[in-house]
């Protein structure tokens, strides 16, 4: 019985159309073959059936910088591993990205660059919180409100107000809210008086100091030092009601300054080819 369905099998076999081979490099085994109608071509891989995989590959996702130089050492070598940052500061944007499997130099030295480390860093929450709410209008209770909130990261140096000055003045704004703007006068420091009329009493006239620009310290990175950033201070009238709002200047040269500092680490730590732009670009 088995040798009657051996000899089945061999004659389909032999009658059965088979493909036909156009085009063949046994070099780099490639081949380019016609198939008769009706079949389906399907990849057959067993390598799941073996001890361990054929080569490495993975992409994996770090959160710090200790943990990207980390996994980049383990894995990475100085002949076949690059590092990528992809930065546009203007939009608040880096990451950075290590090919461990990457192309070598030499034309015989290609890759399947499918090894991949990705590390994204992540903005503190002081920073998020002054760049959510920069050039944002506020009210003189919102405005008072959000300096009480955010006092502690209020830098004084010299010529700048302090936290506690801020402060005072965000609450004799809040108290004031229902004073009338008359009049205000830029003062030789660097702030200004604004003149409120009390509607009631057309003879109350309260004077408050309002700085027109003030100086925060805060870590653009999380666990990352503190930088100042400077910020100037709007204001308009309007129905005799006053809001305010601040003017972050170029933060975009702070964030620079603090992702300079994650490539230098990087760099002088890991070692590999290091690139600025996208290694996987369309």
């Amino acid at each position: 019985m088995d040798e009657e369905n051996k000899n089945i099998a061999e004659t389909i076999f032999e009658n059965a159309p088979k493909p036909i081979t156009l085009f063949e490099d046994k070099e780099s085994q490639f081949r380019k073959v016609v198939v008769p109608n009706g079949w389906e071509v399907q990849d057959c891989n067993d390598e799941k059936l073996l001890a361990k995989p054929r080569r490495k590959k993975a992409a994996v996702e770090l959160i710090d910088t200790d943990s990207f130089i980390g996994y980049v050492k383990r894995h990475g070598s100085s002949t076949s591993c690059t590092i990528w940052a992809d930065i546009d500061y203007s939009e608040g944007k880096a990451k950075f990205r290590s090919i461990i499997n990457d192309h070598g130099e030499k034309e015989d030295e290609q890759a399947w660059r499918d090894h991949v480390a990705r590390y994204t860093p992540q903005f503190s929450q002081e920073y998020r919180c002054w760049i959510r709410k920069n050039g944002s209008v506020m009210s003189q209770v919102d405005f008072a409100e959000f300096i009480d909130n955010n006092q502690a990261d209020i830098a004084s140096p010299e010529g700048y107000p302090s936290s506690a000055e801020m402060l005072n003045m965000a609450l004799n704004f809040e108290a004031k809210q229902d004073y009338r703007f008359k009049s205000s006068v830029r003062l030789q420091n660097g702030g200004v008086n604004m003149t409120f009329i009390q509607d009631d009493d057309k003879g109350t006239i309260e004077q408050m100091k309002v700085f027109d620009k003030f100086a925060i310290g805060i870590p653009v990175y999380f666990g990352g030092d503190a930088y100042q950033i400077n910020a100037r201070l709007r204001y308009r009238h309007r129905e005799g009601k006053v809001e305010f709002w601040y003017e972050l200047v170029r933060p975009d040269l702070v964030m620079k300054a603090a992702t300079d500092t994650i490539i230098e680490r990087i760099k002088a730590e890991c070692g590999q080819p290091f690139f600025f732009g996208n290694p996987f670009a369309a």
